[in-house]
Parts: structure tokens; C-alpha cells; sequence
């Protein structure tokens, strides 16, 4: 379903007058769970040395260490992916996920409110049929939103030296187009169809162990395949339009159809020959590489990408740094309803399904981040939300206590209910004989995090209900 794209108009800033400046100043479990699947749908970031087992009390009810939110059991979701159950009519989807809306992020929430509301008027259809219902007026309020930012983007850019504004130029005409649903020409990459290859793979359900293993062998094989793009400085890197008519030189266009011709002859006798994704993503880059132009969806972290590669020649960094933080602004699926539901409009039913439940689904959270020189060992795990775990990321634990102090009740939520299980025997009962976990592990917790919470105001939890 095509909208019509907000107008931004940017060149009218150029002749209404503004100047130029070269060197501006600076619950109870409906779904009965089969045995353990042979793969898991999500994977965990390094869970050896016990995070296997602490991931099990999930499934009994472990609020999030950072938001204090119940922690979706992955074993449930995962139960939902295999048997179909995004592929059933909404009303049943409603019924069945309803049970879990108290796991769910903010936005995620709101997103499936919306849901709710169109199953009550239409029980019938499918999870993908009411996110087309949907798409037309959140396309509005989205383009409405990213109209604001722009116009900022806009007048930044007046001050722009003359040959970087050319080029923000074009990146704006192809924006423009990108939001508008009018077909566009779009430079090729080798490095950006890698990138999203890569993607594809994290995001794929394996359904057989096979699967994955063809996977990670074609993603190989395009690695060695499209290697041809030259590393560090790129002469035509930032420039668009110079990009285009370089690849369309006769001997670049036949080596990049002759790689893309040799990634599917591998492709199409895979196991994932019919995977709809990566089908997409061979047509688009076809598209691109013979220079046809073909629709494509806005993309902020590709806009932001190309924006950079634009500005990072500025001089003064602090107004190169000001785009940025402009362009940071444009929505997001993260925060933003509209962009949720507008990004995932032309997903299948178990793509929806899994982005709406996914945020809330319970990840082993390392205390130290391993970058940051942490261990992969129980003392040092804690359990939160696979969405929060991603903004943690390398942010320091007391850095981000102090930006989100909410953190320390929640922090003693979960051991309060960790000190519950352990004395209903749930501890002892998810161990194994090789991998054990029990009271210590409170005790730990405790412990790490009274070390690295913020030195001015360590969070001290009680774990005295441990002992009586």
C-alpha cells in the first residue's frame, strides 16, 4: 500500500534567503512446552559456566534487572515460532500472547494495543494483515515526525562548504524518493550487502541445525566473493553520484554481475534456497549493480551512514558533530510506535510476532561487559531484557545506574525473587550434575554489583531473607 511522502522541500532553504557560511562557529504458562528444541531461536551472548542453568529460572517468573519487568521465558517464544502460532488468526495470536504483555517494553506494548484494537474489529485476519491495516496512518504520523528532524538536517546544511552541500544534495533526492514509495537508483556496496547478508542470518529462526550451518557457510562464501572494494580511504566513498558512475564502467558492472551470478549459484542449491530474505536482498542488489531503479525503504541507520561519510571532511567537528545529533533524532522502532509498526508492515506473520514479544524476552546479562575486560562466569551474569541488554551493551554498569536509577530497585527485585526460588528448591531443580547453581550465586550477584555500582552510592542489596 502506497502513501504519499511528506514534500521536505529542502532546497527551498537556498532561495528563501539563508546565507551560506564556509566555516560556521562552532503469570500461569498457557502453552504447554515441548521437550527442549534442537536449536534456540535467539542466541544468548557467551552463557558457559552456568548461564545455561540461570537461564532456566526464567521460566518461573524473574523480574528484569533493569526495568523490573517479568522476563519473557525464551523457551516460550520459541515455542510460538515453531508451531505456527503467529500464523494464526489474530484474535487467537491476542488471546495467546496476551498472557505476556506484561514482559513487554513500553513501545512494544503500545504496538500491541494497536493490534488488539483491530482484532477486535477484524478476528479473522492475520499478525502481517493488520500491520497493513495499520501501515497508511502510521506512515503519516512517522513522516510527520522525520519532517521535523530533516528541517533541522536542512538548515544545518546551509552552512555547508559548496561541494559537500552538492552532495548532500543527492543523498536528499534519493531520501526524499525513499520516503515518498517512488522508485530510486541506489549505488552498490559490497561492504553494505555483506552487512545486510550478516543480518538476515542473526535474525533467521532456524528450524533444523542445518540451517544454521548453511548459513554461516554462504555468508563465507560471499565474504570471498564480494572482497573487491578497496580498504581505508575510498575515493568515491562519500560521493553518491561518483559511486554510480564508477561501478557502471564496463569492467566493474561484468565483475560485480559475474559475483552476484556466482553468490546465487551457490545460493540456489542451499538449504535456504527458498528463503524469502535473502531473495530480496539478491533482487535489490541486482537492481543496484545495473543501475535500475527499484524501491526501497527508508533506512535511518543508512541515512545516518551516508551522512557522516559527508561530514566527516568538515573542519569544524563540533558542527560535524551537531548533524549527527540531529539525525540521531529521527525515530525509531526503539521509541517510536509509528516506526515500529511501518518497519515491519511488509514482514511475515512470525517476523511480527517475534519483534513485538522479543524486547522482554530474558538474555544473560554480563555485569562487566566482556569488552570491558568481564569474564563469562556465574559471578559474573546477571538476567534482563534482550532489548535493554542491547543499549547496555559496553556502558558501564554505575554509569548506567546513574543515568537510570530505577535500576537499583529492580536490581533488588530480582534477588528477592531469585532468594523465593532458591528456597521453593527451583535451584536445585534446574541443576545438573556438571552445572550446578544455588544460594552463592545471590551472594555474588550482591556482591558485583556492590562493586560496580557508582562509588558515591553503592547499591547495597539485602540478601537477608537468604539465611532465615
Amino acid at each position: 500500500m502506497i502513501v504519499q511522502g511528506v514534500n521536505f522541500n529542502f532546497l527551498n532553504y537556498k532561495s528563501q534567503g539563508i546565507k551560506r557560511c564556509e566555516n560556521r562557529s562552532a503469570v500461569s504458562n498457557p502453552l504447554i512446552i515441548s521437550p527442549a528444541l534442537s536449536v534456540d531461536t535467539v542466541t544468548f551472548t557467551s552463557v558457559s559456566n552456568g548461564g545455561d542453568i540461570l537461564k532456566k529460572l526464567c521460566a518461573y517468573g524473574v523480574p528484569d534487572m533493569y526495568t523490573g519487568l517479568r522476563l519473557l521465558d525464551p523457551k516460550v517464544l520459541e515455542h510460538m515460532q515453531t508451531n505456527g502460532i503467529f500464523n494464526q488468526p489474530i484474535e487467537k495470536v491476542v488471546k495467546i500472547a496476551s498472557y505476556y504483555e506484561d514482559t513487554m517494553m513500553p513501545i512494544n506494548k503500545e504496538v500491541f494495543e494497536n493490534v488488539k484494537k483491530v482484532s477486535k474489529k477484524q478476528p479473522n485476519i492475520t499478525l502481517s494483515e493488520a500491520f497493513k491495516y495499520l501501515y497508511p496512518i502510521h506512515k503519516k504520523h512517522l513522516l510527520r515526525a522525520q519532517q521535523k528532524v530533516f528541517e533541522e538536517i536542512i538548515r544545518l546544511a546551509c552552512d555547508l562548504p559548496k561541494d559537500l552541500y552538492d552532495e548532500f544534495s543527492v543523498l536528499m533526492n534519493i531520501t526524499n524518493k525513499r520516503l515518498s514509495n517512488d522508485p530510486v537508483v541506489l549505488p552498490f556496496s559490497e561492504r553494505e550487502f555483506l552487512y545486510k547478508l550478516r543480518r538476515i542470518g542473526d535474525e533467521m529462526i532456524f528450524k533444523k541445525p542445518k540451517h544454521e550451518y548453511a548459513m554461516r557457510r554462504l555468508i563465507s562464501f560471499a565474504g570471498k566473493i564480494f572482497c573487491n572494494e578497496p580498504k581505508g580511504n575510498r575515493a568515491f566513498g562519500r560521493n553518491i553520484k561518483k559511486k554510480l558512475e564508477i561501478q557502471m564502467r564496463p569492467e566493474i558492472l561484468k565483475r560485480n554481475s559475474t559475483n552476484l551470478a556466482e553468490f546465487k549459484r551457490i545460493f540456489e542449491v542451499s538449504p535456504l534456497r527458498n528463503n524469502a530474505d535473502i531473495i530480496h536482498l539478491l533482487d535489490n542488489t541486482s537492481a543496484k549493480i545495473h543501475g535500475f531503479p527499484s524501491y526501497a525503504n527508508f533506512e535511518r541507520k543508512s541515512f545516518i551512514h551516508e551522512l557522516k561519510k559527508i561530514t566527516r571532511k568538515l573542519k569544524n567537528k563540533d558542527f560535524a558533530q551537531e548533524f549527527t545529533e540531529a539525525a540521531l533524532r529521527l525515530p525509531t522502532s526503539k521509541d517510536n510506535v509509528s516506526a515500529f509498526i511501518v518497519k515491519f508492515s511488509d514482514q511475515n506473520n512470525n517476523k511480527i510476532g517475534t519483534n513485538i514479544m522479543i524486547s522482554g524476552m530474558a538474555s544473560i546479562d554480563h555485569l562487566v561487559a566482556k569488552k570491558n575486560g568481564g569474564v563469562s562466569k556465574l559471578s559474573n551474569y546477571g538476567l534482563s531484557g534482550s532489548e535493554i541488554n542491547r543499549q547496555k551493551t559496553n556502558i558501564y554498569f554505575d554509569e548506567w545506574v546513574r543515568k537510570h536509577p530505577e535500576t537499583r530497585k529492580n536490581c533488588q527485585k530480582q534477588v528477592d525473587r531469585l532468594i523465593e526460588l532458591y528456597k521453593q528448591g527451583v535451584f536445585e531443580k534446574v541443576s545438573r550434575k556438571t552445572k550446578k547453581i544455588d544460594k552463592s550465586y545471590i551472594e555474588d550477584f550482591a556482591k558485583t554489583i556492590y562493586i560496580i555500582s557508582p562509588a558515591e552510592n553503592r547499591i547495597k542489596l539485602d540478601i537477608s531473607k537468604l539465611y532465615e
